[in-house]
This record gives C-alpha cells, sequence and structure tokens, in this order.
C-alpha cells in the first residue's frame, strides 16, 4: 500500500537534539510551526504547520517530544480536529514511542488523510508505550505545500489490563515462526537473540511489551516487506476488502483500458465482489474491434493478489501464471478462481502493461503474472522491489505477523529481486500510455477462440 509511503516518512521524523519535552519544532525545508496550549490538558492545544517550499521528502512536519516514562504500561491516544486551510496536500497526525534504540512503536492516521476540500476532520491515533521507551514523539504531517491547522489536540493515556497471555509466549512464538519461515532468517543469530530477548521477567509481563522486539527483529529480517499488525488492526483487515481507488474499464479507439488498484482487506466475500465487477466490466467491453489491453499497475500498492488476479483471469488465460517458491526451494504454483458469469478467453490478446515505482507488493504479483505470457509488454518504470510473498500468523495474543516467506516466480521461473523492469522505460503519467498505445496499434488483429 502505498499509503505507506507516509507512514515511513513520518517515521523519518526527528525532532533537533536540543529540542525541551513539550517545546514543539518543524520538520522538513522552509516549514515553519505555532503552537498555544497544553495538550495534556483538558481544552488541548492548537498547532498551525506551514510548508511553503518544496522538500526533498515531499512533507513537512510538526514535531513535540515527550518524556515517556509516566505512560509506560499505558495506552496513549493523539487526537485532534485537522483541517488543510491551503494547498492540495494530505495532513495527517502521528504519534511514536522511542527507546534506546530507535523507534519501538510507530502509529499515525495516513490511511484517512484530510485534504482541504474535506474540512474539519477529527482523526486519532493510539499505541501501547512499551516499559523500554525513553520518549515519545508526536505531531502532524503535511504531504505537498500549504497549510494545516489541528486544534484541541490532545494526549491521554489509559492503563492497560494485565491478561492472561505473558509477553514471553508471544515473543517466542515469534521468534520460533520466524527462524523456520523467513525469508531473512539468516541475517538472524537466533540462538543469541534468544539468550538476550527471552528472559524470565517476560513471563510476568504483559503480552504487549513483546510487540517492540518483534519489530526489532522484523527489521533485522530485513527484506523490506515482514511486518507486524496490532490485533485490533489484524482483525479490521480481515473484515474487509477495500480498494485503494476505484477500477476503471473503458475502451476507446479499439484499445481496452483497465486500471487495476491495490486491494486492502482478505474479507472473502468483499473480495469475490471486486473480481465480479472487474471480470465483468471486461467482459462488457470486449468486443472484436478491440485490438489489445493496457493494464494499468501504476497507483496497485499491494494487498489481496487474489481478488486481482481472479478479475484480471480472462486476460491471463487457465494456466497458473505463477508461483511462491521459499527459501528451501519448494514451489507452490498460483491457482486462481474462475469468477461467474465470465467465460471470456482473452489469452491470445496483446497486452501491454504500466508500470512504476508506486507498484509494490501485491501490485508486482499481478505483473509477475503478465510476465512471460505471449503477446504483453511492459512500458513505465521499474517497480518497487517487493515481489515478495507474505504469509500472515496470528500470534497467541490474536496480533499478526506478516511474515515474508517467498519470492514470486512468473511461468518460465524467473524471480525479480530489485523488481521488474519496463520493456520500454517512459516517465511520466500520459508517456507510458501513450507508447502503449502505440505498440497496441501495431499488432495485428488477433484470432479469438470461437
Amino acid at each position: 500500500m502505498r499509503l505507506a509511503m507516509l507512514l515511513t516518512l513520518s517515521l523519518m521524523l526527528a525532532p533537533p537534539a536540543a529540542l525541551a519535552s513539550g517545546t514543539w519544532a518543524s520538520s522538513g525545508h522552509g516549514a515553519t510551526v505555532q503552537s498555544n496550549g497544553d495538550l495534556l490538558t483538558g481544552s488541548g492545544a492548537s498547532v498551525s504547520l506551514w510548508a511553503e517550499t518544496p522538500s526533498e521528502a515531499g512533507f513537512a512536519g510538526a514535531i513535540t517530544s515527550l518524556d515517556a516514562a509516566q505512560w509506560h504500561g499505558h495506552e496513549i491516544t493523539l487526537s485532534g480536529s485537522i483541517t488543510v486551510l491551503q494547498g492540495n496536500g494530505a495532513a495527517a497526525l502521528w504519534i511514536r514511542a522511542d527507546g534506546a534504540d530507535g523507534s519501538l512503536a510507530f502509529r499515525n492516521s495516513a490511511a484517512s488523510p484530510v485534504k482541504a476540500a474535506d474540512g474539519a476532520q477529527s482523526r486519532a491515533v493510539s499505541l501501547y508505550v512499551p516499559a523500554s521507551a525513553t520518549s515519545i514523539k508526536l505531531g502532524a504531517t503535511l504531504q505537498g505545500l500549504g497549510q494545516v491547522s489541528v486544534g484541541s489536540l490532545r494526549l491521554q493515556g489509559t492503563r492497560e489490563p494485565d491478561t492472561e497471555i505473558s509477553a514471553y509466549e508471544v515473543l517466542e512464538a515469534a521468534m520460533d515462526v520466524m527462524e523456520a519461515q523467513a525469508l531473512g532468517a539468516d541475517r538472524v543469530d537466533w540462538p543469541a537473540e534468544r539468550r538476550r530477548r527471552l528472559t524470565p521477567a517476560l513471563n510476568s509481563a504483559p503480552a504487549r511489551e513483546a510487540h517492540p522486539v518483534i519489530l526489532n527483529l522484523v527489521r533485522q529480517l530485513d527484506d523490506r516487506h515482514s511486518a507486524w499488525q496490532p490485533a485490533r488492526d489484524a482483525a479490521d483487515y480481515q473484515a474487509r476488502a477495500t480498494p485503494t481507488h476505484p477500477a476503471q474499464v473503458n475502451v476507446s479507439d479499439g484499445i481496452g483500458y483497465i486500471s487495476v488498484p491495490g486491494l486492502a482487506g482478505t474479507d472473502r466475500e468483499q473480495g469475490d465482489a471486486f473480481s465480479a465487477d472487474l471480470c465483468q466490466a471486461i467482459e462488457r467491453q470486449t468486443n472484436p474491434a478491440v485490438r489489445g489491453w493496457i493494464v494499468d499497475l501504476r497507483r496497485n500498492g499491494g494487498g489481496n493478489m487474489w481478488p486481482m488476479l481472479a478479475g484480471l483471469r480472462a486476460l491471463l488465460g487457465d494456466h497458473s501464471p505463477g508461483a511462491f517458491v521459499d527459501r528451501a526451494g519448494a514451489s507452490s504454483p498460483w491457482r486462481i478462481r474462475r469468477t461467474e458469469d465470465c467465460s471470456s478467453d482473452l489469452s491470445n490478446v496483446p497486452v501491454a502493461v504500466l508500470i512504476g515505482p508506486n507498484t509494490a507488493s501485491s501490485g508486482e504479483a499481478v505483473a509477475v503474472a503478465f510476465r512471460a505470457r505471449r503477446e504483453t509488454r511492459f512500458f513505465g518504470l521499474p517497480t518497487a522491489g517487493l515481489a515478495t510473498s507474505n504469509r500472515s500468523i496470528e500470534l497467541p495474543d490474536q496480533s499478526m505477523l506478516m511474515l515474508t516467506t517467498a519470492v514470486f516466480t512468473d511461468r518460465l521461473g524467473n524471480t525479480y529481486p530489485t523488481g521488474i523492469a519496463p520493456d520500454v522505460q517512459e516517465e511520466g503519467d500520459r508517456a507510458p500510455r501513450n507508447a502503449a498505445h502505440a505498440w497496441l496499434r501495431t499488432k495485428p488483429w488477433p484470432d479469438r477462440p470461437q
């Protein structure tokens, strides 16, 4: 999901070393901040952030820092009313707990960004503060230029109740599965980590004290794709399958166009509805006058790959278009479900695939499914380089480990460790599509099965 880009940028926010607790500062070239009030009082604080000149990161931030000691063992919530007063940027709240070795936990509201047209919008983000946290960093971000104002900005905390599940149980389960299955498991000294991490004290510590250690181990895997979700986020992800933007299917001048969004969530019913809508839209537009199709994956940052592939089955054909290969070399071919009321066979029709740096994860899986397909050509820029498979593993406290366990391979067994490169490199929004059109216009009318 490319909304993760804002998350990644926010993780980079760090106040100046001399910033006193409770003092606000700005991050980003040319950014300024003004603040009033106290976010620890009932009325809260107000913060305004101006971003007047572009920065290399493409965003600006308002930042403050608090001592974490009083919040140890608490679930803390940062809430406020966000208004983008100027510009076309997207604003969000963020909060992070830091320890001696860096970030321990991080949350933001980037999944529900606020823009100027939205008016004032309430947002809140929460995280657990582990006993190893030394400071809490928090604030607001604005992606792009403009001005954002946050009113009624408050930080509140509640002590987490004790649970029957210990941090030791959660961490041991996570370490067991990471060592056994992770693609990057050989990057971690597991005996040393077990001696250092699995201490007797964790037997009496709440489950959530294991979470920052799990995140540290995920970083050590260094696969750029493994992740961890709190139980609430994992349950929400399993209960939905939401497109990151509307799918688009149309035909113009004998060329079909399909924009395939990412799909966040694993709900089966919603995923099946997405597949049906996509494949039926292609079916309605299919006619003998269509010379070929453009499949646009440039905004597809991933999610649930199976409904995407099912919706494109007519173009991919009945044979397996790819596979997962784990670290032991075992291959698991992809099987695409047939979608009801979709019977077209377009597997011999020319296809131009548009890709770019925002094509990531399961978006790259869709791209791999078209690699080595006959009469197929790729246009645009290289993809993100996350052509690997994540397996969701529920831990004893219902939090979820998304563990990278395999690589994607195409129909010929090729892997893409640094991403998928286009056959024709073109930058910008229109140039790749224009080049794809030009190539498809050179193709003869395909023979279609009767």
